[in-house]
């Protein structure tokens, strides 16, 4: 094995006449292009405004303010200096953009030596045009920077798989694979705790690979050691995480919907096959999709995942690794949440990069006997259908239109009427897109209920009533309307986006007819 250092680019990755880092950054490009695409597009929601608020307090504060909430602060002061650039629903992103193309260069890298070239660019294609990977890689949140890290961890482990008796040696003879490892882990774990499954999945991989060591004991001894040295890289953020944790992490888990079916397709489908999932409904985008897109590629990914468990039946060691990788995690939160919800797409990231890799060997394995052209045109084909089936994902309206909602209210709020949100979680939102001067006016009392809102009609004041969600949420406005009976027929109905409806009660004003909107929301009754 190699003494390189795990940045090093591999003989594998490179067909003939490509030298060094060309592929690997060529992969890098072209997935950073679909990542930078209308990536200020989307307004910020809730989670994002968290990190914008973070990241906008002192060094010390901002420690604080992520350990209390259970995270850790080195991703938001890294996003510490954009906050002063401007347009933060841009700027804010642009790391994970970069970090996620990051993860896309580092699967084409694990798949191409352990496959192939082929095998390479087809595990690229599958996590680059995945949109779900696609749509954390365009938040403002710490997620694409884990898998990143963690896919540097799992190509020490390939390595390492790759030569086991090196790996029971000293370490110096899997300088590489070792340093990778510990590196990768140790940095992941200390961005976001959702490492630490992963960290758990490694040292079962290394627990399978036993028998296959000439050197068992000695590979014990590394695997420890190593185990050791993450944990004396980790151990002191995570004491002050405990020490400054607001709340236990399960209460702070306790709006994730409860498992049933419908929860169990939406986050697998959406994080393994390619289905366009809507963040805030936990539903999946359908409006603009070409009928059966979705079922062929997902027929593909199958098809391609089975020939890549027949094509590893005889390189186990690999196998091992990289089904490890894959399924510990989802196999993981589906038991927990038997327990306590906690199944997300979120948390399932970094596990689609290793079934990426999979999925690139077995279509490499399926197309090896056939022509170069042919190879190629199936190449083109695979991006092409890629492509089609990620269109929702562009024109659809991913995230609440808060910006709307503050231009609308910034115009027609009025001193002295009342407000009253569905989700309170749209005040920080708000914060951030109402003028200065609106702002003081409209979130004024911002947290009224339903009986406040009834004595300001009997006082003579307007209300507004918004109905939207902040973040993610499986309430419909037709169940929040129902609750609004009480403040009789509106007199205005407005709407920002197709999620946010702003609606005016003002005494002795009423709608002459109630509007298709209204009727479908259940606002008129």
């Amino acid at each position: 094995m190699s003494s390189s250092t795990c940045s090093e680019p591999d003989k594998a990755v490179r067909p003939a006449g490509v030298s060094g880092w060309g592929w690997p950054l060529f992969v890098f490009v072209l997935a950073l292009l679909p990542r930078l695409f209308e990536l200020g597009r989307q307004p910020l929601w809730l989670d994002e405004v968290l990190t914008l608020n973070r990241a906008s307090l002192a060094p010390g504060a901002l420690a604080l303010n992520s350990f209390q909430n259970h995270h850790m602060p080195g991703f938001f002061l890294l996003l510490s200096p954009l906050t002063g650039l401007g347009e933060p629903q841009f700027w804010l992103r642009v790391p994970s953009a970069i970090f996620g193309a990051v993860a896309v260069m580092l699967v084409f890298m694990i798949a191409a030596r352990l496959a192939g070239w082929l095998a390479g660019g087809l595990a690229a294609l599958v996590l680059g045009l995945s949109p779900a990977v696609l749509g954390f890689a365009q938040e403002a949140r710490s997620y694409t920077l884990v898998m990143t890290l963690i896919l540097v961890a799992l190509y020490g482990v390939t390595r390492l798989a790759q030569d086991l008796r090196a790996a029971g040696q000293g370490f110096r003879a899997a300088k590489a694979g070792w340093l990778c490892f510990v590196l990768g882990t140790a940095a992941a774990l200390d961005v976001l705790g959702d490492a630490v499954p992963w960290w758990l999945a490694a040292n079962l991989i290394f627990f399978f690979l036993l028998p296959f060591t000439p050197a068992r004991w000695r590979l014990v001894r590394n695997v420890l050691l190593a185990d050791l040295a993450v944990l004396l890289l980790t151990a002191p953020l995570y004491a002050l995480l405990l020490h400054y944790q607001a709340e236990s992490v399960a209460h702070s888990l306790g709006w994730i919907p409860k498992l049933d079916a419908k929860r169990v397709w939406y986050n697998f489908g959406a994080v393994y096959l390619m289905h366009v999932p809507d963040w805030v409904s936990f539903r999946f985008l359908t409006r603009h999709a070409v009928p059966g897109v979705v079922w062929l590629v997902d027929a593909l990914l199958l098809a391609a995942l089975a020939a890549a468990v027949w094509r590893l039946r005889r390189r186990v060691t690999l196998l091992i690794v990289l089904g490890i990788a894959f399924l510990l995690l989802p196999c993981l939160f589906l038991l927990l949440s038997l327990w306590h919800p906690v199944l997300l797409p979120r948390y399932l990231l970094w596990s689609a990069a290793p079934m990426a890799v999979l999925v690139g060997i077995g279509g490499a394995a399926l197309l090896e006997a056939r022509p170069v052209a042919v190879r190629g045109l199936a190449v083109v084909a695979v991006a092409g259908l890629l492509l089609v089936n990620l269109l929702p994902y562009y024109k659809d309206e991913a995230k609440p239109r808060w910006d709307l909602a503050a231009q609308i209210l910034a115009r027609e709020f009025s001193p002295g009427d009342m407000i009253l949100f569905s989700d309170g979680g749209a005040v920080p939102i708000l914060k951030v897109y109402l003028p200065k001067a609106a702002r003081e006016t409209v979130l004024s009392h911002p947290y009224g209920g339903l009986h406040h809102a009834e004595a300001a009609l009997n006082q003579g004041r307007r209300v507004w009533v918004v109905y939207g969600h902040a973040g993610q949420n499986t309430g419909t406005a037709r169940q929040f309307f129902a609750k609004m009976q009480t403040l009789g027929v509106p007199s205005k109905v407005q709407a920002a986006g197709r999620r946010i409806a702003i609606v005016l009660y003002a005494p002795g004003q009423h709608l002459a007819s109630c509007t298709e909107l209204a009727e479908q929301d259940g606002i008129c009754g």
